[in-house]
């Protein structure tokens, strides 16, 4: 499957984001198509909605303007997301080992309280847990046919990953 998330997933994601009072966060192992599958998010419900891509900084996604100032590092990027007081949804993948590590860190010194109007949403690596997400955020799972991965087509289930 080329999409991060599909449109399933997508309207899933937005109850989430729309109801969330504290941080969410996903498993993923890739996030191939990431941009995509959040940019039509972004369109569809008219949310201010950033991307975090390491090395870069914070990118809106409906706009082509280039990432915002002093956010390439992940402290930063944070920062800069908290002082926001309007509606917004930020979208940080920590699933490489570099930005994994910096999460780590921030998250080992800190206890940000993402209550609010701004909401955050953490990409996590498949086998990777940490405390904080542990206790202070919730897993958005994906309720997709029999077990979360599977759907029916053709009165058979079948993996969501192998849908063309």
């Amino acid at each position: 499957m080329s999409e991060f998330l599909s449109s399933h997933e997508l309207l899933n994601l937005e109850d989430e984001l729309r109801d969330a009072d504290q941080a969410l966060y996903v498993r993923k192992s890739s996030t191939l198509g990431i941009s995509e599958s959040l940019k039509l998010l972004s369109l569809r419900t008219g949310w201010a909605t950033y991307l975090w891509l390491e090395g870069e900084g914070l990118k809106n996604l409906k706009s082509s303007e280039p990432p915002a100032p002093k956010t390439k590092e992940f402290k930063e990027a944070i920062k800069f997301a908290l002082e926001r007081k309007h509606f917004s949804a930020f979208i940080f993948p920590i699933n490489t080992k570099d930005s994994w590590l910096e999460a780590k860190l921030y998250f080992t010194k800190r206890t940000p309280d993402f209550a609010g109007v701004v909401k955050f949403m953490f990409i996590l690596p498949q086998e990777k847990t940490h405390q904080y997400f542990d206790n202070h955020a919730k897993i958005v799972s994906f309720n997709m046919g029999l077990d979360g991965n599977y759907v029916l087509r053709d009165g058979k289930w079948i993996s969501a990953n192998d849908l063309p």
